[in-house]
């Protein structure tokens, strides 16, 4: 563990302020959630998101989702990509554009064939999509991004896929 020589106060609501630097560090950004552990005399936090937890029947989904129709399907929290289908496997852990930040916080239904950007290097062109802001009681825990070479606006499929992400989130 790295020390950060960083000393900060209790306020009498016993909150304390994370400092900028460190949450520009880990990404974390205004109403992301931490997870507070503890162990023996140390405070630990860890940023939080409902999708991170290892889920190979989750990955599997998605792959057959992929085999099935030929369909992308990716699923980020509101940071990082954290499950892909085969192809785009090296994003996972990779953090969102800010064009995918925004679609999040505007809760936006965007089904288009412009050029995307994915993350602040890759650049998504020649494909259909639509993204689709997951929802859990109420707040945003990520998005769902569905990839194609063609016009396929199968609404059927989406709805399957968010019932599934539904069931994996209770």
């Amino acid at each position: 563990m790295q020390s950060t020589g960083i000393i900060r106060r209790i306020d009498s609501l016993g909150r304390i302020v994370i400092p900028k630097e460190i949450r520009n560090f880990l990404h974390i950004k205004e109403n992301s959630q931490v997870e507070i552990e503890v162990d023996n005399d140390r405070i630990i936090l860890y940023k939080y998101s409902e999708l991170s937890q290892e889920n190979s029947y989750l990955q599997t989904f998605l792959n057959t989702i992929y085999d099935v129709y030929n369909i992308d399907v990716l699923i980020t929290d509101l940071n990082c990509f954290q499950f892909v289908s085969y192809k785009y496997d090296y994003l996972k852990g990779k953090e969102i554009s800010s064009y995918l930040s925004k679609v999040l916080s505007e809760r936006l239904d965007i089904f288009e064939s412009n050029s995307l950007f994915l993350t602040k290097d890759n650049i998504l062109k020649n494909s259909y999509y639509y993204l689709k802001p997951i929802i859990k009681n109420g707040d945003i825990v990520g998005l769902c991004i569905f990839i194609s070479k063609e016009l396929k606006k199968d609404q059927k499929l989406y709805e399957f896929v968010q019932t599934y992400l539904d069931k994996y989130l209770e």
